[in-house]
């Protein structure tokens, strides 16, 4: 788990200092520096929470209330959700039929 943090608290200070240094030749007038900047493509993209979820979920191949998917998310995923949004939207997905089923209040499994 310290691993995951740390690996998160390194990449946010990398994002910051990448934003200083493109302030800092914008100031300067190096216009051309800012642009390749900007034009560099990210490394990797974050992965929804409701994407996450169902990944918990197919892998436990049982249903889980949403309670335990906020914490499995905070504590192997280093993120924070809030229980009520995460419930609407996993109940959102099983409304459309996709992704998740509720099969109680607050308590999801994988569509299989």
């Amino acid at each position: 788990m310290k691993g995951k943090q740390r690996k998160l608290i390194l990449e946010t200070m990398e994002t910051m200092l990448e934003f200083q240094l493109r302030g800092v030749r914008q100031a300067l007038g190096r216009e051309e520096d800012v642009q390749d900047d900007i034009a560099r493509p990210r490394i990797r993209k974050r992965k929804s929470l409701v994407v996450l979820c169902v990944k918990i979920l197919t892998e436990r191949k049982s249903a889980v209330h949403v309670d335990e998917l906020v914490d499995i998310l905070r504590d192997e995923y280093g993120r924070v959700t809030d229980r009520d949004s995460l419930s609407s939207a996993l109940a959102k997905k099983s409304k459309q039929g996709i992704l998740v089923n509720r099969i109680a209040p607050a308590i999801f499994e994988a569509v299989v």
